[in-house]
């Protein structure tokens, strides 16, 4: 079902014609669910469609030499299912993870330089409480037939939990990932790159990161941290620096190299300090701009006075990294839920961020709800469109125009979630 918007913007002075947002529901259902366990005044922390969750798994759409793939989870018969849809109508079946139904292992994918397609399933928890995440690879460039390289049962246990490939312009293999650790009788979130099968610590305590890679091979990582490990504490940005061709060196921004790993809460890596504000930081997105096409690191991220979904105020923000000394915050906008979509939308190349797509209030302590297209003008924002509904997790597609993938369902009724595909024209 494709259904077309093209609605006019609030008018100040003038009226002026908005982005057109084209929605197309594949029909295919995925995933939901709750944490039931984890109540405020009734309610869980989140709730709802969970097929493209989660923001730290990147990317979970691509696009190369005009071949598209994506990925999303469903529920099936008491397992959550994987697939993989090729230029939006071949689905095929990658993985079936058994009596499980925590989106916390689903997967991401990419495409190296040959055209050959991976597809990884994010690890879960530690100790007796672990899930082995999975790797494979098509057989074939741009191909849907896939052999397992890494993952239980018989191809040993695959421990990166949050996933992040970058394989573009490589056939090696650089992914950035948390681990699952202790610390005393604490369980910690830490942060590593996989370069080539060679797995490094970058940070103690960094966990909830997102990542991006430009043309000239500049990787940049942004994270925050769990004050007293506390993991509904989630405070601060820091952001470190790389190049995909030597991920074993690592800078801040200021150009200073780094003594890996670093301090979970390091001084020299800190960009924006919560935490003396007593607030909340939900991690969304990144894109590092191509220099002369804007050339800053752009973060995006939901900033909460409460981690309780009933309580607090919350708003979606942009932060615009030029250099250590010119950072610019931007309000996009308020929001309802810490876990409210958000995601950047660019062109193909990455160059330079033309708008962010952002859920709309849906006036319930559930995430999700419209989508609100906000575009960006000589460093300002301002809102654009909506397209009515109940979306989530909207993601930006890798290497497309202006497109995002997104989970669409209601908490109301877990069976009816499907995949969705959205493009700003």
């Amino acid at each position: 079902m494709k259904l077309k918007f093209a609605l006019l913007a609030l008018a100040t002075s003038t009226s002026t014609l908005a982005a057109n947002i084209e929605v197309n529901d594949s029909g295919y259902q995925s995933s939901s669910f709750c944490l039931n366990n984890q109540l405020y005044n009734g309610v869980p922390k989140y709730c709802g469609a969970t097929g493209t969750y989660s923001y730290k798994h990147i990317p979970v759409a691509v696009e190369k030499n005009n071949t598209h793939f994506e990925v999303y989870s469903a529920n099936e018969g008491g397992n959550l299912v994987t697939y993989i849809i090729k230029n939006y109508n071949t689905r095929v079946k990658v993985h079936t993870e058994e009596n499980w139904d925590d989106p916390h292992t689903n997967a991401v994918v990419d495409i190296d330089r040959n055209g050959y397609v991976y597809v990884q399933l994010s690890s879960r928890g530690l100790a007796h409480k672990f899930r082995s995440g999975h790797l494979y690879k098509s057989t074939t460039p741009y191909g849907t037939d896939f052999v397992k390289l890494k993952g239980t049962p018989s191809h040993g246990s695959l421990n990166q939990s949050y996933p992040q490939l970058h394989l573009d312009n490589t056939s090696k293999r650089l992914a950035i990932f948390s681990r699952y650790e202790y610390v005393g009788q604490k369980s910690v979130r830490t942060l590593w790159v996989d370069n080539n099968g060679s797995e490094i610590k970058l940070a103690q305590g960094g966990h909830y990161a997102v990542s991006d890679t430009n043309d000239d091979g500049a990787l940049y990582v942004a994270y925050n941290y769990h004050p007293g490990y506390n993991l509904d504490r989630r405070a601060n940005i820091h952001v470190i620096k790389s190049y995909t061709w030597n991920p074993s060196v690592w800078y801040n921004i200021k150009g200073e190299k780094l003594t890996l790993p670093l301090a979970e809460n390091d001084p020299r890596t800190l960009v924006y300090d919560s935490e003396a504000k007593g607030t909340y930081i939900y991690m969304k997105d990144i894109v590092v701009e191509e220099s002369g096409t804007g050339g800053g690191v752009h973060v995006l991220f939901t900033e909460s006075s409460s981690y309780d979904p009933t309580q607090g105020r919350r708003f979606t923000k942009d932060l615009d990294i030029q250099r250590h000394d010119n950072i610019k915050l931007s309000s996009i906008t308020e929001v309802n839920h810490n876990y409210s979509a958000a995601t950047y939308i660019t062109d193909r190349f990455g160059w330079a961020i033309r708008g962010v797509l952002v859920n709309g209030n849906n006036t319930k302590p559930y995430f999700g709800g419209d989508i609100n297209y906000y575009s960006r003008t000589n460093g300002a924002w301002k809102y654009d469109s909506t397209v009515s509904g109940d979306y989530a997790y909207i993601r930006k597609v890798r290497g497309a125009n202006y497109k995002a993938v997104a989970s669409k369902g209601s908490v109301d009724i877990p069976n009816d979630n499907t995949q969705v595909r959205i493009e700003i024209k």
